[in-house]
Formats: structure tokens, sequence, C-alpha cells
């Protein structure tokens, strides 16, 4: 969020707001810059091994209320179950990341299912921050013929700030999400191939967010959805996330059965976008 400090949260600039006038005129300004969304911080970095100030709640509803004045969509980022209950609260529309911090709490997982938002898990993210690699992935064929040196060794490595974490729990907080009715969208957050941010990598990682979908309890078609059909909607984009007359022919050949096998969508054969096959 907004540019009232200058702080630094691992190498990256961000700035902030810590007021709600602050807050309604950064998120007018991105509104007026072309912004497609607000994403929201809420954040006080106990699942990324530093310490993080942390937005009022006066100042959080300043900025969703005027992200909706705009009529933008506000997206919060919370990794805790506190971060995602104030998100909740505040009127959000869509929760970027799943709480780590806690197992799948009822009441939580209702207020979620009550609000209609969508929740992006990201839990290939969630698994590098408890001390996970992708080096499996990352040996795989399918994508190490694809891959340079310095992404490869981003999957090989993990973040590891939140070791103390259980994945299972995480896992079974997404499926209780999704038997709510929530809407269980794909996601990576994948930035830049450094040692901090190990374990991902574009493009591999949204595969692998795939399967790891399917381990929570998605099914494969569920899965596959979560990546296509079912963000299309929720961003508003009706011209592309399925197969039909009229939508955007942006279609992918796999070897294989992805809807029974997951993985078989890393057997890529052919890609079309926008119609044209790509060489």
């Amino acid at each position: 969020m907004p540019e009232s400090t200058d702080e630094r949260m691992q190498g990256f600039a961000f700035p902030f707001v810590s007021t709600p006038d602050e807050a309604t005129a950064r998120v007018a300004a991105l509104a007026g810059e072309g912004a497609d969304y607000i994403k929201i911080f809420i954040e006080d970095g106990t699942a990324l091994g530093v310490r993080l100030p942390t937005l009022s709640t006066e100042t959080l509803l300043a900025a969703v209320h005027e992200a909706h004045r705009c009529g933008k969509m506000a997206i919060a980022h919370a990794t805790t179950a506190d971060g995602a209950q104030q998100a909740i609260a505040a009127g959000v529309d869509g929760l970027a990341h799943m709480y780590i911090d806690a197992p799948a709490k009822t009441d939580l997982i209702g207020a979620i299912a009550g609000s209609g938002v969508f929740v992006t898990p990201c839990l290939v993210l969630n698994s590098s921050v408890m001390g996970n690699s992708a080096a499996q992935l990352a040996a795989d064929d399918r994508v190490r013929s694809k891959l340079d040196d310095k992404w490869l060794e981003s999957l090989r490595s993990s973040i590891g700030t939140y070791p103390q974490g259980n994945l299972d729990a995480v896992f079974a907080a997404v499926l209780a999400l999704h038997a709510a009715g929530v809407d269980v969208l794909a996601g990576t957050d994948v930035s830049e191939p450094l040692p901090m941010l190990g374990g991902l990598a574009h493009g591999a990682s949204l595969h692998h967010e795939l399967q790891l979908l399917v381990r929570a309890g998605l099914t494969p078609v569920e899965a596959l959805r979560a990546a296509t059909a079912v963000p299309a909607r929720r961003f508003g984009l009706t011209d592309r996330g399925r197969i039909a007359v009229g939508a955007r022919a942006d279609l992918l050949l796999v070897e294989g059965d992805p809807t029974r096998t997951i993985s078989d969508t890393l057997s890529i054969r052919a890609v079309w976008r926008r119609g044209a096959r790509l060489n």
C-alpha cells in the first residue's frame, strides 16, 4: 500500500500508508493510473520472518471503501488467521494467500464463505515458507528442459521462514473452504529467482499449484477450473477461461489426461494464443 514511509521487506521497497486519508488518496491515485484492482497488505510478517507495520482498522476500511468507490476490487494479502478475519470484516472481495498460522477454524471458514470472497491460497508459497523445496519439480524433464539455471536453482531452494507450519493443516483449510462453496483460485506469488524467494518459478509453479490443490482434496477437474474458468469469472474476464464460441482461443494441448492425472498438464505439446499456434 501507499507511500508515506519507505519501509523495506527482504530487499524490496514497499510504500505504506498510515492514515485513512493517505489510504484514500493512494487508492484513488492507483485507480487513476489504471490499476485493475487494489491489493492491500494485511501482514505483520509472522510467516515471513520479518516485522512489518500493520494498518489500523480505520485505514483498512478507508482503502477498501475507496477501491469500491472507484469501481475496483479490493484484494487482501493476508497470511494469518487474524489478517484474514480483518480482511473479511473490512469487506474485501478476495483473499490472496491462505492463513498458515492456525488450523481450519470453523468460524473463520464460515465467515469467509458467508462473505462471498474468493481465496487464492498460493499453496506453493506456503510450502516454500515452511521449508519445502520444489526440487522434485525441478528434476522433472518437462520442467528442467524449459527453465534456465537460475530458475531451476530457485525451485531447488525454499524460503523457510515458517518451519513450524503444518502444510496438511493448510490443505485441510483449503478443502474446508472449497466444501463450503468458496471459489478457490490457482495462484503462485512468484516474483524473482532469488534465494530468499526460493521454491518458486514462473509457469512451472502454476503446474505445481494444481498438484497441491489436488493433494488438498480438490479433484483434478476442480483444480483445472481454479486456473481457468473460476478466476476468469471472478475477475470479470468474460472472453476467456473456457472453450466456447466467441471466447479467446487460448488453448493448451497436452499428452495424457489431466482430468485424471493432474501432473499431465506438464506434458505440453502445443500452445495457442488468440487462435495462433506459438512456436
